[in-house]
């Protein structure tokens, strides 16, 4: 007979995943244990000293004065210091409640000016600039502080891992961010055989934003500016909302215990929780370890976050109701544009942008063509010009701060109504 075949096999399913069931477990289980420390946190807050509320907010206002001052050196070189602080409070209001809103607030709000909008690269250059000086006075106390308290210099623990470890750790990011040396070449100026994917090629661009946003920061440390004090302000006013909100309910722990717990919670931030949930328990779970009561510190870190949303929060809506950015769109100027023109031409526009490149008709057909620079495009001569195919066409770079040379071959990225018809081009 002859031999059967064997039967088929069949893949193996999904394992189930049990991780989200530990997870809950987990979680009930540190709930479980905490509460009880917890119990009196609801009587503690409202029983706090009405003097050190009002002077926790009046620390934290002086914290926001000093984020305004840093974002206008960042941000804010051609503006006035009204339509700075103006976005400085949107890009605060950002900040506060959206998770990483470090990272989107300050360019949001540089973004919402309602004037001349600047390019994607130039603000995340400028963002990461301003993360660096505004975290730096905070990076620079955490390796001091840990190191004291290790060496026995300052009060409070010693253990190396509550110490040590963060301190050696903060002063390797700083080692690390003030030895990052300037690019000879911008990115978008490397040749394309160095790059022969479009991963690679993003990821070099990235690397070059970061790097340009570091030596921006070591150039306006360099300067002594004195808008730099707003960046100290800006942290040690913020942590002294703490220290306040500790004294609001009694005993309080030694300064080095609220700093560090301030510090090393704050690291909670990362995690993708809005309005500061991360760094709220990653705070009262730091100052316990570092010997704070438990009811205390959940009290003072509650009262310390509504103080830092409320104003936040309260000052952004204002600054974002009187933004250009969000004022009604159908105010549109005439001369450009007509409510029908944009309702008809927005559904072939849009079908247009899915179709492929091969179907294309008009200018979205030019988008991914090669072009040949026939007159210098610059930044400061903001309009060039270049050959696509026959014709002729006036052309800006997509990147402001590129300069692209007559006889290079650029790429059409968009094509866009400025005076007239002008190509967006990026080499």
């Amino acid at each position: 007979m002859p031999d059967r075949p064997p039967p088929p096999t069949t893949a193996p399913g999904p394992r189930p995943q049990h991780w989200p069931a530990w997870a809950a477990l987990a979680t009930l289980a540190a709930a479980f244990l905490t509460l009880p420390a917890l119990a009196g946190t609801p009587e503690r807050l409202i029983k706090g000293c009405g003097k050190w509320i009002v002077i926790a907010g009046v620390l934290e206002l002086l914290s926001v004065l000093g984020f305004v001052v840093v974002f206008k050196l960042v941000f804010g070189a051609r503006m006035s210091w009204r339509r700075s602080a103006s976005a400085s409070m949107r890009a605060l209001g950002v900040a506060a409640l959206l998770p990483g809103g470090g990272l989107i607030g300050p360019g949001s709000g540089a973004w919402s000016r309602g004037t001349e909008k600047r390019s994607l690269a130039s603000l995340a250059r400028s963002t990461i600039t301003f993360v660096v000086l505004t975290q730096a006075p905070s990076v620079i106390v955490l390796g001091a502080l840990g190191l004291m308290l290790w060496l026995g210099f300052a009060s409070g623990p010693h253990v190396a891992t509550l110490t040590l470890l963060p301190g050696a750790l903060a002063l390797g990011v700083i080692t690390a961010t003030w030895f990052v040396k300037p690019s000879s070449r911008r990115p978008w100026q490397c040749q394309r055989p160095m790059h022969t994917t479009h991963l690679s090629l993003q990821l070099a661009k990235t690397l070059g934003v970061l790097r340009e946003g570091v030596t921006e920061a070591h150039r306006l440390l360099l300067a002594r500016d004195w808008k730099l004090v707003g960046a100290l302000a800006y942290y040690v006013f913020d942590n002294a909302v703490l220290w306040a909100a500790f004294h609001a309910y009694g005993p309080t722990p030694p300064l080095n215990v609220i700093v560090m717990g301030y510090l090393v919670g704050g690291l909670g931030s990362a995690l993708p929780l809005p309005g500061g949930l991360g760094a709220t328990g990653g705070m009262i779970g730091a100052l316990a370890l570092y010997g704070a009561p438990a009811t205390a510190a959940a009290a003072a870190v509650l009262l310390y976050r509504g103080i830092s949303l409320v104003w936040p929060l309260l000052l952004g809506a204002i600054a974002w109701g009187s933004s250009p950015a969000v004022r009604w769109p159908l105010r549109v100027d005439a001369r450009r544009a007509r409510l029908g023109s944009v309702l008809v031409h927005r559904p072939f526009a849009r079908r247009d942008q899915r179709l492929p490149m091969a179907l294309r008709t008009g200018t979205p057909a030019l988008v991914g063509c090669r072009a040949i620079v026939l007159e210098r495009i610059a930044k400061d001569e903001r309009i060039g010009k270049v050959k696509i195919g026959s014709e002729l066409w006036t052309a800006r770079s997509f990147d402001d701060d590129a300069v692209i040379c007559v006889g290079d071959v650029v790429e059409v990225v968009e094509v866009v109504a400025i005076h007239s018809a002008t190509a967006l081009v990026m080499p």
